[in-house]
């Protein structure tokens, strides 16, 4: 051991004097800054956290993404976009009990020179509707996806806010229109925004959302499966006016019976869920009716036709109360004469939930379904052309089992 600490001492010998640990410690401190100075460092400090907890891109990051998403927007004039969501429906093996979702799903070309828009339906794939008509108010996500949202990512207005996973996609969420707005319930502002979710991928939108402070609102996301902006010559604005709903009357109607006559009005013994359903009883059967008509149209043109379109929607002008009724479809002003409907067909609808008074009538009522309460609704047909409660008949059929 000896020789060791030896050896050590003659490779590593003792400094002639021991440092001045004092002087060290002294030389280390910062001068002493004014209150004011420590304060002015502390918020700056304060301001720098805020940044980063507020816009955690950096700017050169946001312009990059933002500028990729505008190149994969493209500047054709015409808007193609698919949409999946808002209805759709599950598929359920009776036997295995196995379920698989069924989709539906809207594609649209919109023109916004003509404010044209075609729009095709389909559920599981199969076409259930075809329209060719002039933009209106309820096309809110096309005129924002048109009007907004390549603007604001030009402008360099749009704003990354997020991170997120759609559908197994990995997306960058951006603002791209918000306005503060006062809320009377509170009294207090609140952001209202429109936003888009693009992929992190290939920058093309994949979704998109109404906020509420962010919040979506109804908890609802719009999926866009396809979107890109192409030429006149790319878009389709042909229609199957057989596949358009557009301007057929309906008639519907039901009735209480009593479960014993269930079978006669299908023909055959009906598919039910039994006396009680998920807690919800079976309070009552309907048999339900509907018809469908043809109105006698006439096309009208000309001045005629103009003075139609500048009517359509008040009477107020004593030229319009002089009008016949009519109606404007698409590029098209009909002059409706009376309804021819067709033959009655009838069905059958199991309703499973509480029945009693509605508050919306003015009679009092004791068996009325109370479908603000929680319910479930049955319906069956023999006839898949028939509308049943409102519902069309649809192309897509189950299969079997």
């Amino acid at each position: 051991m000896k020789d060791v600490q030896e050896t050590l001492d003659r490779l590593v010998p003792e400094p002639a004097r021991m440092s001045d640990w004092d002087a060290v410690l002294r030389q280390a401190r910062p001068p002493r800054r004014s209150l004011a100075l420590q304060v002015l460092v502390a918020t700056g400090v304060a301001a720098l956290a805020a940044l980063f907890v507020v816009a955690p891109w950096k700017e050169t990051e946001r312009i990059g993404i933002l500028d990729r998403a505008l190149a994969a927007a493209g500047d054709g004039p015409i808007l193609h976009v698919v949409f999946r969501g808002g209805w759709g429906g599950t598929l359920v093996d009776l036997q295995t009990r196995g379920r698989t979702p069924v989709y539906g799903e809207r594609e649209v070309w919109f023109d916004p020179s003509r404010d044209l828009i075609h729009q095709i339906s389909r559920f599981g794939g199969v076409v259930e509707n075809e329209e060719l008509y002039d933009r209106n108010k309820g096309d809110r996500e096309l005129t924002d996806l048109w009007r907004d949202y390549r603007p604001a990512l030009e402008s360099g207005t749009a704003q990354v806010v997020g991170e997120d996973v759609v559908d197994g996609v990995p997306v960058y969420w951006i603002i791209v229109r918000a306005r503060m707005l006062p809320d009377v319930a509170d009294h207090k502002d609140h952001e209202l925004a429109q936003q888009v979710a693009i992929s992190r991928e290939t920058f093309k939108p994949v979704a998109m959302k109404y906020t509420r402070d962010r919040q979506a609102l109804d908890n609802e996301i719009e999926h866009i499966l396809r979107f890109e902006t192409i030429s006149v010559d790319e878009a389709d604005f042909t229609s199957a006016p057989g596949k358009s709903l557009d301007g057929v009357p309906m008639m519907s109607g039901s009735e209480p019976i009593d479960i014993s006559q269930a079978s006669k009005v299908l023909g055959h013994t009906p598919f039910w869920l039994g006396r009680e359903f998920a807690g919800l009883p079976l309070s009552q059967a309907q048999r339900a009716f509907t018809a469908t008509g043809r109105r006698e149209e006439t096309l009208v043109t000309g001045a005629r036709a103009a003075t139609m379109r500048e009517c359509a929607g008040t009477r107020r002008r004593p030229s319009c109360r002089q009008l016949p009724s009519f109606e404007v479809r698409g590029a098209n002003v009909y002059v409706r004469g009376p309804v021819q409907f067709g033959p009655r067909h009838t069905g059958l609808t199991l309703f499973y939930g509480g029945v009693g008074d509605d508050p919306t009538t003015f009679k009092k009522e004791e068996s009325t379904p109370l479908y603000a309460e929680p319910n479930l609704v049955l319906n069956e047909k023999t006839d898949r052309d028939q509308f049943l409660l409102g519902f069309p008949p649809m192309v897509y059929l189950p299969p079997e089992g």
